[in-house]
């Protein structure tokens, strides 16, 4: 069996948090919500190709009211001293979700972060608005300081990715703060953050690394989200010296598009970089660069759609971000993909009093599973059964008006809505059903 190391188990765990991060389009509440997702965060652990290899298991899995932010724990294989090990593990942004957009995005305003302690000397440690939003969100708005209070002593990796790994920053802190209080078990803190923003200012960023000196900060050289806030600004004036992306005739090659000062993907870096308001925010001591040497690995080809250089910039920012980008930099198997997607449906219209059986495909070499169930818009079908094969879902259609997107959820997330304008995915996909007069 392979042996693999803690940094390629603990963004294995990171990038589970994806499962089940879309609501259900005709709604569940978070308790239903968080179950779906320690479900498929559970099937998941048990995958034993995966560099958790099976022995790591499910503990507690905790939503927040709004479904914004995700924290779970998982336990893993008792250390060499016969220790209990777990993991805290935060989600990192649902893209399109506004709040964690938000969390993301209010970088203008920095407040105090005493939950993490206070230093004895220097100045007070930092954060943004967004960073607190995401902060007491989880520790206020889920009960686990009650789930960890239960644990005997272990030690605790904090980990996550993007959002998520900001989030691993202040949590890490506050849960040494409470342990030194008394109020947790906790024998030893391990952060591990993969492709994190910042968090907070200079104080902050020195008052983590001298709190834990042996934290573990990944980042891929060629990830947009890990240079907000602190050199974002900076990366369209170094086109000639450090090309972001780099183009075909840079060294290394790239497919591009390039940030310059004056092109429209710099200008869109600009402006957004424009939000801190004057804040200055400095990264945690970060590991040497994934993705730095002689031969990088790109997204090397742009749909025909996306024909603007700001839409392919985009989808390379969303490739050298993404978990399995990363998995695969750090030489880790990575996460298969098994949250729904809708292919076509058949027939595209029914009558408006419904009772029309609909057949969903998926893509050609995708099966759904067998817990999948399918909401026409916002309205749940009256019925729905998934072909032994997976190869199929045949629903019948509610009562309706107008044209709807039919969806397809289960334990691991919801389909997308398809087909989008512009369409940068490639795929003819459809999912949409018209309701025809009765």
């Amino acid at each position: 069996m392979a042996t693999y190391t803690d940094t390629q188990i603990m963004m294995t765990l990171a990038a589970l948090t994806a499962d089940g991060a879309t609501a259900r389009p005709s709604g569940e509440t978070p308790a239903q919500q968080s179950a779906r997702i320690g479900q498929g965060i559970t099937a998941q652990l048990a995958l034993t190709g995966l560099a958790t290899q099976g022995g790591w298991s499910l503990s507690w899995a905790g939503l927040t009211q709004s479904g914004a932010n995700l924290a779970y724990i998982a336990q893993g294989p008792n250390d060499s001293d016969g220790n209990s090990v777990y993991a805290l593990v935060l989600r990192g942004t649902v893209m399109g979700d506004p709040i964690d957009m938000a969390e993301d995005m209010q970088v203008g305003l920095v407040l105090p972060f005493a939950a993490g302690g206070t230093p004895s000397i220097g100045s007070m440690p930092n954060i943004s608005q967004g960073a607190m939003q995401a902060f007491t969100d989880i520790v206020m708005g889920t009960d686990l300081l009650t789930q960890l209070a239960t644990l005997a002593p272990y030690t605790l990796y904090v980990v996550g990715h993007s959002l998520g790994g900001a989030m691993a920053t202040t949590v890490a802190l506050f849960l040494q703060q409470q342990a030194s209080a008394g109020t947790l078990s906790i024998s030893s803190i391990l952060p591990y953050t993969f492709a994190a923003p910042t968090a907070g200012d200079a104080a902050f960023a020195a008052w983590f690394g001298k709190q834990f000196p042996s934290a573990v900060c990944t980042y891929n050289k060629y990830d947009l989200v890990p240079t907000a806030w602190a050199t974002l600004a900076s990366l369209p004036g170094d086109f000639i010296s450090n090309p972001f992306y780099p183009g075909p005739k840079a060294n290394p090659a790239g497919p591009g598009p390039t940030a310059e000062p004056l092109n429209e993907v710099g200008i869109l870096i600009t402006t957004v970089a424009g939000e801190t308001n004057g804040n200055t925010y400095v990264q945690p001591t970060q590991q040497a660069a994934l993705n730095g040497g002689s031969s990088p690995l790109f997204l090397e080809s742009y749909p025909a759609a996306a024909t603007s250089s700001v839409q392919q910039f985009e989808l390379q920012v969303a490739f050298q971000h993404s978990g399995n980008t990363y998995l695969t930099l750090l030489e880790a198997p990575t996460i298969p993909s098994s949250a729904p997607v809708v292919a076509s449906v058949s027939p595209t219209s029914g009558s408006s009093a419904g009772g029309t059986s609909v057949t969903i495909t998926p893509p050609s070499g995708s099966t759904f599973t067998s817990d999948c169930v399918v909401d026409f818009g916002i309205v749940p079908a009256a019925s729905q059964t998934v072909a032994s094969d997976g190869s199929s879902i045949t629903a019948v259609s509610p009562a309706g008006y107008g044209t709807v997107d039919i969806r397809v959820t289960n334990m691991f997330g919801t389909s997308p809505a398809v087909p989008v304008y512009p369409n940068l995915s490639g795929n003819d996909y459809s999912d949409q059903f018209t309701f025809t007069a009765s």
